[in-house]
C-alpha cells in the first residue's frame, strides 16, 4: 500500500512538473518538444512557397533550388521589440562571418512569420535598421495560410500571444541546394560561429553531428536570454526546480526499492553461509 501511495505520488508530480518553472519563461516541456520538432525537419525537402520581399517582389522559395548555393533562413517579425533585433544583429554578423570564409557562395533569406503584419514596407524598415541595410539580405513574408505551411516545414516554432507578440525559438536553417534541409543552427545570439560551421559542412561534404548536443540541449532548458547583457545566464528557478525534482525523484525511488536493492547488495557481498 505504501509503494503504491509514493508510484501515485511521483506520477502526480511528474504531472504537475511544468508548473514550477517560472512564467516567464516558455514550459521545458513544450521548449523540448519544439526542438525536437526542429530537429525532424532536417532532411525533409522544402516545397513551393510563394513568398514577396521587402521590395514588393513575389518570388517561389523553390528558385533558391535551381542553383548550386545553399541557402540559410532566420525567422523574426517585425514588431518583436527586443529579442528579434538582438537576433537579426547576430545573425548578421555569423552571415558576415561565413562571407569572410566563403564569400558569395550561399544565399540568405530572413522570413517575417507574422502574416499579414509583416508587410514588405516593414520588413523593409526593419531591415535598415536592424541589418544596417537590405544588400546581401533578402527579406520575406508572405499570407497566413502559406507562413503556416512554411514554418511547419521547417519546425519553427512559435507562440501567439495575447498582446500580439511570440514566444519563439532562436534558430536558423541550412538548407542545402536541392531544397533538402541540413541542420537547424541553435541560439545564434551565444554561438554565432555555428553557422559557419554548418556551411562547411556542406561545401565539404563532411556531415557534423546532430544539431543539438546534451550540453545545448541543457542550455535550452537551464539558460533564459539576459536582453541587457545580450548572454545567456543561468535560469536559476528553472535550474532549482530541476534539482528539486530530481531529489524527490531520488527520495522516492529510494523509499520504494532503495532497501531492497542495499539488502540483496549485503547478501551477495556476505556470500553464502
Amino acid at each position: 500500500m505504501k509503494k503504491a501511495f509514493l508510484l501515485f505520488a511521483l506520477f502526480s508530480f511528474l504531472l504537475s512538473a511544468p508548473a514550477a518553472v517560472s512564467a516567464s519563461q516558455l514550459d521545458p516541456v513544450i521548449l523540448k518538444n519544439a526542438v525536437d520538432a526542429s530537429a525532424k525537419a532536417e532532411g525533409t525537402k522544402l516545397g513551393e512557397y510563394s513568398l514577396v520581399d521587402q521590395d514588393g517582389v513575389r518570388f517561389n522559395l523553390s528558385e533558391y533550388f535551381a542553383g548550386k548555393k545553399p541557402l540559410v533562413i532566420s525567422y523574426i517579425y517585425t514588431s518583436c521589440p527586443v529579442v528579434c533585433p538582438t537576433i537579426t544583429a547576430e545573425f548578421k554578423k555569423a552571415v558576415d562571418g561565413a562571407k569572410e570564409a566563403f564569400g558569395d557562395k550561399f544565399n540568405v533569406l530572413t522570413i517575417g512569420f507574422d502574416a499579414p503584419n509583416d508587410t514588405p514596407e516593414r520588413l523593409n524598415e526593419y531591415a535598415t535598421k536592424f541589418a544596417g541595410s537590405v544588400k546581401g539580405f533578402r527579406f520575406a513574408s508572405s499570407d497566413p495560410e502559406t507562413m503556416e505551411r512554411l514554418l511547419n516545414s521547417v519546425g519553427f516554432f512559435r507562440v501567439r500571444q495575447d498582446d500580439g507578440s511570440f514566444d519563439h525559438i532562436d534558430m536558423a536553417t541550412t538548407v542545402k541546394p536541392d531544397g533538402t534541409i541540413y541542420r537547424q543552427v541553435y541560439s545564434l545570439r551565444s554561438q554565432p560561429q555555428n553557422l559557419a560551421l554548418r556551411l562547411e559542412e556542406l561545401f565539404t561534404g563532411k556531415a557534423g553531428a546532430s544539431s543539438l548536443s546534451l550540453v545545448d540541449k541543457l542550455k535550452f532548458f537551464c539558460y533564459r536570454y539576459d536582453p541587457y547583457s545580450g548572454k545567456y545566464v543561468l535560469d536559476y528557478p528553472v535550474f532549482v526546480s530541476i534539482f528539486i525534482q530530481a531529489l524527490i525523484i531520488g527520495g522516492i525511488f529510494y523509499a520504494v526499492w532503495g532497501k531492497r536493492i542495499m539488502a540483496r547488495y549485503r547478501k551477495k557481498k556476505e556470500g553464502p553461509r
